[in-house]
């Protein structure tokens, strides 16, 4: 969603609105997905960096030139996305300084240009865990950022105002969430499938942004 609000709001003022819908997804997650107690101290390194360095991010957001900013994002999607596409194999292990590290340049990335994902998910996709693992620590991650984020940007942003939206945010998430659930009682598709085809979504989104911005 990052990209294409950009175009129409500030980035402290769009990113509660993104992670509004974002913490929907993770509540429903929630449950489902346990963090290893092995991978605790993990996700509480990571969410301290986050935290800190997420001021940082929306100050930055806010003094950075928005076409730089909307060139960086259209970067950082299509770079993580070709990434994960072409299946780089690494295997690096989980430690203190890579935890702080992921942490620190969610929190810099979600703050300036709405996108905290990328390097804590390729962080963790390199580390060799396995897929449960990594796959828990990844949604109670991205639940915990997403409320620090709606805090933060909240008060160096525009307070509340951003609220209203939800109302059409909201209410598209479900949409598609119940327009998925659908389409997979109906097709079989596979996990591999479903991850390809949302990563070159990501990809022609970015690509439409960049586009748009060449030719202006």
């Amino acid at each position: 969603m990052s990209p294409l609000l950009m175009w129409f709001f500030p980035v402290p003022f769009f990113i509660p609105i993104v992670m509004s819908a974002e913490l929907l997804g993770g509540m429903w997650l929630f449950t489902q997905w346990k963090v290893n107690k092995e991978d605790t101290p993990s996700l509480y390194r990571m969410l301290a960096l986050a935290a800190l360095l997420l001021p940082v991010g929306i100050f930055l957001g806010e003094t950075i030139p928005l076409t730089v900013l909307k060139i960086t994002t259209g970067i950082v999607v299509i770079g993580f996305s070709a990434f994960l596409l072409i299946r780089v194999n690494l295997a690096i292990k989980l430690s203190a300084f890579r935890d702080s590290l992921a942490g620190a340049l969610s929190g810099i990335l979600l703050g300036s240009c709405g996108i905290g994902g990328p390097p804590v998910a390729l962080y963790l996709n390199a580390s060799g865990l396995q897929f449960e693992r990594s796959r828990a620590l990844l949604s109670q991650f991205v639940s915990g950022v997403c409320l620090l984020a709606i805090v933060a940007a909240s008060f160096m942003g525009g307070g509340i105002a951003w609220l209203p939206w939800l109302l059409f945010a909201l209410p598209a998430y479900v949409f598609g969430m119940v327009l998925a659930k659908i389409l997979l009682q109906r097709r079989e598709l596979s996990a591999g499938f479903i991850k390809q085809f949302c990563l070159y979504w990501l990809i022609v989104n970015a690509a439409f942004n960049l586009l748009v911005l060449a030719l202006l």
